[in-house]
């Protein structure tokens, strides 16, 4: 029997589903690991390493760049568009503030006057 190695681990079981199916779907046995102790107590994941997504050892390049390609389409889908950073006045004390184009449409803390605001989109 072939050995299996982890490819990667996650806090959360449900992305680890989705890699796998994705693997998957590329002709690659996929195993999962302590999914389903990770799902049932969340606090658990750091003390067991996460869930683990595990292949056998001759298709780790192979996942390995599924993977990896995963994680960076990941990073630029946590991006804003482009979209500058919301500069605006306060509604309480007047005062220019300036908040991270993510934060457009959320409620912030004014840094001068402490008072929740709302960011413009």
């Amino acid at each position: 029997m072939e050995k299996l190695v982890t490819v990667a681990t996650f806090d959360f079981p449900g992305k680890a589903q989705v890699l796998k199916l994705l693997l998957e779907e590329q002709g690659l046995d996929v195993f999962l690991i302590d999914d389903n102790l990770v799902g049932t107590n969340l606090f658990l994941s750091n003390a067991v390493g996460g869930a683990k997504l595990q292949v056998r050892e001759s298709d780790v390049e192979t996942a390995l760049q599924f993977v990896e390609a995963d994680r960076q389409s990941s990073r630029h889908a946590d991006k804003p568009l482009n979209k500058p950073d919301v500069k605006f006045d306060c509604e309480e004390c007047g005062e220019t503030i300036s908040f991270a184009a993510n934060r457009r449409g959320g409620v912030e803390t004014c840094p001068f006057c402490r008072k929740y605001v709302d960011v413009p989109e």
